[in-house]
């Protein structure tokens, strides 16, 4: 198994679920993992298949920074879309089994709504313009796997910490929140998102597949949960707007997990029990 984006977020946690089930597998990422790879240079990626041979890859890469997409959109086609194409071709030559995470960054203007995989899509950014770009590429492939998304957690960047590490650090020490109240999303802790991930590829599941929670909760409501999992009465955050950020972005992102549902035989994970996932892993970080 090679894993694209194997020191992110995700990548890390499917690393982790891999080496546990026994796989063989190596990472690749800008640094930090078995291989180097730099996801803008398709030639670097197809040599990359041709040393390690792989019969299933997971692309967990993407550039998720907003702003950084909206400053360069060629910079983010490249990696966010290009990359899987040439991902996708290496697979479709080799025989490999290809499973591409997508975003749930697609969605605007109804509130706390479920989006199942054929609800109509709004691309507001070049972030989401370039993963729906990517996610037509990896579709292409017939028996790609696709998984809309969206993941919270520790990563461990302390330069760049994660929504969960940032949430965790301003409940502990009482720092100044302002919780969007109109912002929803369907978030999942990416260790129980990796686990699911797993199951998924074990049922030979193909085509687009949203893996999430399956509670859509304003960023306001995951915080106030997340607070009540770490013991504490979160008494002073103020109600703030996603229309503040300086770049639009799509803020009703819920997502319809019942495909996943019937495919596992198996409940996702609610708000709750995320929340009392990312505590418990809090503490045994600390």
């Amino acid at each position: 198994m090679l894993v694209f984006g194997a020191t992110g977020l995700l990548g890390q946690a499917i690393v982790k679920e891999g080496r546990r089930r026994g796989v063989d597998l190596a990472g690749a990422a800008r640094k930090g993992a078995d291989f180097a790879v730099d996801l803008a240079d398709t030639q670097h990626i197809a040599e990359l298949f041709g040393h390690l041979a792989p019969t299933l890859v997971i692309n967990a890469a993407a550039n998720t920074n907003l702003e950084s997409c909206e400053r360069d959109p060629g910079g983010a086609y490249l990696v966010n879309a290009r990359a899987v194409a040439v991902m996708a071709e290496q697979c479709r030559t080799t025989g490999a089994r290809f499973i591409h995470v997508s975003t749930d960054h697609f969605f605007t203007g109804d509130g706390p709504g479920l989006h199942t995989e054929d609800s109509p899509v709004a691309l507001v950014n070049e972030y989401a313009r370039s993963k729906y770009a990517g996610e037509a590429f990896a579709r292409a492939l017939p028996d790609s796997l696709v998984i809309r998304t969206n993941i919270t957690g520790f990563r461990g960047w302390s330069s760049q910490p994660t929504f969960a590490e940032w949430a965790v650090d301003a409940i502990l020490n009482r720092r100044p929140l302002g919780l969007f109240d109109d912002f929803y999303t369907s978030t999942i802790d990416a260790d129980a998102c990796s686990r699911w991930l797993f199951r998924l590829i074990d049922a030979e599941a193909i085509g687009l597949i949203n893996l999430a929670s399956r509670t859509v909760s304003s960023k306001f409501q995951f915080i106030h949960a997340l607070a009540a999992a770490l013991g504490v009465e979160l008494d002073w955050a103020d109600v703030a707007s996603v229309r503040s950020l300086p770049t639009v972005r799509a803020e009703s992102v819920g997502l319809d997990v019942s495909k996943a549902e019937r495919l596992l035989g198996h409940l996702l994970p609610t708000l709750e029990d995320v929340c009392a996932a990312l505590a418990s892993e809090h503490r045994t970080r600390r």
